[in-house]
């Protein structure tokens, strides 16, 4: 339940998607900051330049290391369609980068997500890896998807935000090609 209330109407923004999600909705306590949220949001969805698989990786990945349930749950459906198997989101929940169920991109990637998190950061090894496997716009893209998705952890653990439905009715709003 959420630890405050929702508003009585949600901001204009909230109003013109296609599912007033109650992160937004919560968000519109804040009307101008709910605006340019989505908007970022929806850039991060269907303007990357990532497959839709590494994306849901590191969102995945966020979701774990910021104890995130919504996040977790919302996405868990939009990875799987991705392409994300089972063993891959179940070594991220334990905050697990490699082994066999990652190839050198989707290690790179998640362990430049998890360093973010816990350190604010990229070690230079981190960095190249990512810079060997992504052009710098897509390393950009992986540290604005990371950025993106804690600041709404934050709003969503601690306000204590309600979990919409799954995110299995979102599959066609998130954009992108799954490979």
């Amino acid at each position: 339940m959420a630890r405050i209330p929702y508003p009585e109407r949600p901001s204009d923004a909230v109003a013109r998607l296609p599912v007033p999600l109650n992160a937004f909705r919560m968000l519109s306590h804040a009307p101008p900051l709910t605006g340019p949220t989505i908007e970022l949001g929806l850039a991060v969805l269907r303007e990357s330049t990532l497959s839709v698989r590494v994306r849901e990786l590191v969102v995945m990945a966020v979701a774990a290391a910021t104890r995130c349930a919504y996040g977790s749950v919302q996405h868990h459906p939009i990875a799987l369609n991705a392409g994300v198997t089972p063993e891959q989101l179940a070594a991220v929940a334990e905050r697990r980068a490699d082994g066999p169920e990652f190839d050198e991109s989707e290690t790179a990637a998640l362990t430049a997500a998890f360093e973010l998190v816990s350190r604010h950061t990229l070690s230079e090894g981190t960095l190249a890896a990512l810079r060997a496997c992504f052009t710098d716009r897509q390393v950009i893209e992986i540290v604005t998807t990371t950025g993106y998705y804690v600041m709404l952890a934050g709003l969503l653990n601690g306000l204590g935000v309600d979990i919409d439905p799954s995110g299995e009715q979102f599959l066609g709003l998130v954009g992108g090609d799954p490979g």
